[in-house]
């Protein structure tokens, strides 16, 4: 099945439990998904059982079995309602509902047993938060073109998977096929509250961050060894003289024959840290050099060199910790929305204060948040998934 389609019946089988029916058009692109893919009981199976889908309907925080009531109450409705208008071709769309809602109790059913609850809300004992949220971990998932998905983050994956690739303690593996002819496209996709470390098939060590993705071919080819990053990544570039090392991140180029450097691209101006060697950094069809110690990001549409004030920046996340550094309070929100999962709720103007600070990824958020009431002034409430920020209430005098 085509990954668009995929995501595409989940959402409408979710607005679906949501609303009860769908627009026309909705129901006409069910039924046509339906006709077209006839195992998409068993493909949704999968997905559900494996990955995050974004949909605008989170069935996590449902009462399933009071949807369902209410849905075959509609359902119901719908039955006995007169003047079906056989004759002008409405029963087709008629038909449609019926398969779609008899999916529908197919797509419950299978989330109620397949789906795990979500186990890293845990009680908070110390803090007198409501609850606490345990630390990210290590995990991913990657994509094979022409392959089923594998999910990295299931702790009984195989340790060996396809030809060349292994999975092994927590670190995904590339050896240089045999086969040069079979060269697919490889998309490693790190969700939120996972962290990955990658040894490319040329030897370039890769750690990626929360919520990014990293594109690039099982081999590389014989001029240049390129790849493709949304979000943050860490590279250790091995050398390799007649090959350069290309990275392609937003509105970056990157390109390296044996070096190591952060590169953070979850904004459009990406930015760059070298902290070994030397770059040949592009952007804006401008080209500069830096050298270890300085870092290159485009500012107003120019692309500009600077000097890395803590070489710890660049490399902090991969080391387990959060470099709070010369960061205002929305970077920092975003970063712990990143590693714990949460979504942040802010009831308040964010000043552009850039703070100092940081604290090890391997403590629960509630003790991040302990650090931050006093380094920041904010108060900061956990509730279930939800990080809730409000200014700090004023002592009477």
């Amino acid at each position: 099945m085509i990954e668009t389609d995929k995501i595409v019946l989940a959402e409408l089988a979710s607005l679906l439990l949501k609303d009860g029916q769908l627009a026309t058009a909705q129901e006409n692109e069910l039924k046509r998904l339906l006709e077209k893919y006839p195992d998409a009981k068993e493909s949704l199976r999968y997905r559900l059982a494996n990955t995050d889908i974004q949909v605008p309907f989170d069935l996590r925080n449902t009462d399933l079995d009071q949807e369902w009531e209410i849905l075959k109450t509609k359902y119901n409705e719908r039955k006995i309602t007169p003047n079906y208008r056989w004759w002008n071709g409405q029963w087709k769309v008629r038909i449609g509902v019926a398969a779609a809602l008899l999916l529908l109790f197919t797509f419950v059913w299978i989330w109620k047993s397949y789906v795990k609850p979500i186990n890293y809300l845990i009680p908070d004992k110390v803090y007198g938060q409501k609850n606490d949220v345990l630390p990210g971990e290590n995990g991913a998932i990657l994509k094979i073109k022409g392959k089923d998905d594998i999910n990295l983050m299931n702790k009984q994956v195989d340790q060996s998977l396809s030809q060349g690739i292994e999975f092994k303690n927590g670190e995904l593996l590339y050896a240089q096929l045999k086969t040069k002819e079979y060269n697919p496209m490889h998309t490693l996709i790190v969700p939120k509250r996972s962290t990955i470390a990658i040894t490319l098939s040329d030897g370039t060590r890769v750690w990626v961050n929360s919520e990014s993705e990293l594109i690039y071919n099982a081999n590389f080819n014989e001029k240049e060894r390129k790849v493709r990053l949304k979000g943050e990544a860490y590279f250790e570039v091995a050398k390799d003289a007649k090959r350069p090392f290309i990275v392609e991140a937003n509105d970056l180029s990157i390109q390296a024959i044996g070096t190591a450097f952060d590169i953070n691209s979850y904004t459009q101006n990406a930015k760059v840290l070298l902290t070994e060697g030397r770059l040949k950094v592009n952007g804006q069809e401008k080209e500069i050099f830096i050298d270890a110690g300085n870092g290159a990001k485009m500012i107003k549409n120019q692309l500009v060199a600077f000097p890395i004030p803590d070489m710890e920046e660049a490399t902090a996340w991969k080391d387990g910790y959060f470099y709070f550094e010369n960061k205002t309070m929305q970077q920092i929100l975003d970063e712990l929305s990143r590693w714990y999962g949460i979504k942040i709720d802010s009831n308040v103007s964010l000043d552009k204060i850039r703070y100092k600070g940081g604290i090890k990824r391997d403590v629960t958020l509630a003790e991040v948040c302990n650090l931050l009431k006093d380094l920041t002034g904010y108060q900061l409430t956990i509730d279930k998934e939800k990080l809730i920020v409000t200014n700090r209430p004023k002592k009477n005098k």
